[in-house]
């Protein structure tokens, strides 16, 4: 039981990154709006082929002498055999399709993989910054650190949600921007943790050891106090990836995420809301997967805490 959150974390993360290749379709696909659209979860569906430029997707579908018999868009229609080019192919939508007609299993995967993406991308920037920042704060001098920790309760006091805002307003909306608003506004409380950490070892054995040796502080910081952090600092990083997921999709949700044709959990979330009560998988299924990414993420960050020694402190 204790593993099984790792194990659903590195799960997760290998489906996300398989996405290209086990995806029943591209996510943006538009097969034929009219015949595909608000396909409830489990539907069994044909594909006919009038011409080679357009298909058409329909269900209920029967051969009659003349041709065939089909439903789509909740009507019954016919087509003659003359006109249909080829055999009809099989569709199955495993988790329904939404307004435009795409097949949501390939959207969530690759939602899933956007948007873990893009949380690996703004905790790598949040855990530089942090920790350079961090750094300087508890090695450098007392005014130089005193004065960089004051910068860092200023970030800390401004509203996120204010600056997301303000950023949307000012910029087009674009992945590299999500990224950047992301990592730059979650690395204060690592630079607070880093600091910490540095005041409390930085008079150990260790780096007075390597200071007496004639070791820089820089030299000091990578080769003898950053090993020892190291632990807390990857404990504390997937700790701050599942909470950026989350942070992540509900940007999107709120029309503050990547634009397309990128798709995230939360833009798949967010299309469907106008549509909730004829259509509720549109929003239901990423709502769970996102649910249970988090979930895993945490627990698997749960886990990992209890395999990382906490750092020396002389």
């Amino acid at each position: 039981a204790r593993r099984a959150g790792p194990v659903c974390m590195v799960a997760l993360i290998l489906l996300a990154a398989a996405a290209p290749w086990i995806a029943p379709r591209p996510p943006e696909l538009q097969e034929h709006v009219a015949g595909a659209r608000y396909l409830p979860p489990l539907t069994r569906a044909h594909a006919l082929r009038i011409d080679p430029f357009h298909l058409r997707i329909v269900t209920s579908l029967r051969a009659t002498q003349e041709g065939w018999e089909y439903s789509r868009g909740g009507r019954r229609e016919s087509v003659r055999r003359i006109e249909v080019l080829g055999e009809p192919s099989s569709r199955f939508y495993l988790l329904g399709t939404d307004q435009l007609g795409r097949d949501l299993v390939s959207r969530l995967l690759y939602g899933t993989r956007h948007s873990l993406g893009i949380a690996a991308l703004s905790v790598a920037l949040a855990l530089a910054v942090g920790v350079g920042v961090g750094a300087v704060a508890g090695l450098a001098q007392r005014g130089v650190g005193a004065t960089v920790l004051w910068g860092v309760d200023v970030v800390r006091a401004v509203p996120r949600l204010l600056l997301y805002i303000l950023c949307a307003s000012l910029f087009s909306p674009s992945t590299l921007l999500l990224v950047l608003v992301l990592g730059l506004t979650t690395w204060t409380s690592l630079a607070r943790l880093v600091r910490s950490q540095m005041l409390a070892l930085k008079e150990g054995g260790l780096a007075t050891a390597a200071r007496a040796l004639g070791a820089s502080r820089s030299r000091t910081f990578l080769r003898h106090l950053m090993p020892q952090i190291a632990p807390l600092l990857v404990v504390s990083a997937a700790l701050r990836f599942a909470d950026t997921v989350l942070l992540e999709s509900a940007l999107s949700l709120i029309g503050l995420g990547s634009p397309p044709p990128a798709v995230s959990l939360g833009g798949v979330m967010a299309s469907g809301r106008s549509a909730l009560a004829d259509a509720w998988w549109i929003t239901v299924w990423p709502g769970l997967i996102l649910c249970a990414a988090v979930m895993a993420l945490r627990s698997g960050a749960a886990e990992l805490s209890r395999f990382s020694d906490p750092p020396s402190l002389v």
